[in-house]
């Protein structure tokens, strides 16, 4: 962490960015960190390699951000947040993967074997959130945060701890989030402007995804998908996952859950486990990453019924390793 504090302290100008479709945890940590360099005089701004998750446009009403455009501004470091594989910038990630600029890296997730890509490094697996170690990484430089950075971070760790209630809630999770709460933050609007304010066609779209779920092992995986015919004969969209993954982990005998859903040509993958099995090491094995109980891919060279078949084999053997070792 010192050579991360002296990396900044010597820039004069930072940019921020994330990864491909910025989530709540990716623009919380990336909005602390805004607020960071600017208390400490930087020329700073958020660049993101395409547009974040909708439901956090609340966010910008206070912060601003920029979607890139192909051309990177004059900077003397890269900060990214909430993940360490510049390909997970996609197009953005080949640039700065080829610029001299120093790379400062903050994230909670696995180190890949190349992680000396990067000049220095924030870099914590057990932190609930990326949001988390923006926030103590800035009381640990002895910066005051205002308002929008507050709740940003509470929304980094609210949305990757499922609101305080996936296995990763430790307690450090929840004094951060008191210590938030008790700064000012306003948790019931935060919730309602994340999650009470979807799309019309969403219920259609969960339900489309619902009547294609399939249970394998006796029950202990649970395979779901939707195509993007499958959303437009409904008239359904689908911009968000997790009430789904939940739904379906929600179920007694579930260890395991897969949610297939094709965007655009692509089909994306979320992985959910709740005890035996490492989804982090099933996505990897598909190109993606993540975490321990929380892990995705994006599988992009392929049709999409043959990446449904890729991840139902992998699912079915990673469930039948596990209750090997078990």
């Amino acid at each position: 962490m010192k050579k991360a504090m002296q990396l900044i302290e010597s820039s004069k100008s930072v940019l921020i960015s994330g990864h491909l479709r910025a989530d709540g945890d990716c623009l919380g940590a990336g909005i602390v960190m805004y607020y960071l360099c600017q208390a400490l005089g930087k020329q700073v701004e958020i660049i993101l390699p395409d547009n974040p998750d909708s439901r956090y446009g609340f966010l910008e009403e206070k912060t601003p951000w920029k979607v890139w455009q192909g051309e990177l501004p004059t900077h003397d470091l890269f900060l990214i947040c909430d993940c360490n594989e510049l390909s997970r910038l996609g197009a953005m990630g080949a640039v700065i993967a080829e610029s001299e600029v120093p790379r400062l890296v903050l994230d909670h997730h696995p180190l890949p074997t190349d992680s000396e890509i990067w000049t220095a490094k924030i870099h914590d697996e057990s932190a609930a959130a990326s949001g988390l170690l923006a926030f103590e990484f800035a009381k640990a430089m002895g910066v005051t945060l205002p308002e929008a950075a507050m709740e940003a971070a509470f929304v980094a760790i609210m949305t990757d701890t499922g609101w305080l209630k996936y296995s990763n809630a430790d307690s450090r999770a929840w004094n951060v989030a008191a210590e938030l709460v008790a700064g000012g933050v306003v948790a019931d609007s935060v919730f309602q402007n994340i999650y009470q304010q979807v799309e019309a066609g969403r219920p259609k779209g969960i339900a489309s995804v619902l009547a294609h779920t399939q249970y394998f092992e006796d029950g202990r995986f649970a395979l779901a998908w939707a195509t993007d015919k499958d959303l437009q004969t409904v008239q359904g969209e689908l911009v968000d996952t997790d009430e789904i993954l939940d739904i379906l982990r929600s179920v007694k005998t579930v260890e395991l859950v897969a949610l297939l859903t094709e965007r655009q040509g692509q089909a994306k993958l979320s992985l959910r486990s709740k005890s035996l099995i490492d989804v982090n090491q099933i996505a990897r094995g598909l190109g993606g990453g993540g975490h321990v109980r929380a892990a995705g891919a994006t599988l992009t060279d392929t049709e999409f019924d043959h990446a449904l078949n890729r991840v139902r084999e992998a699912c079915v053997l990673a469930v039948q390793q596990a209750a090997i070792k078990a």
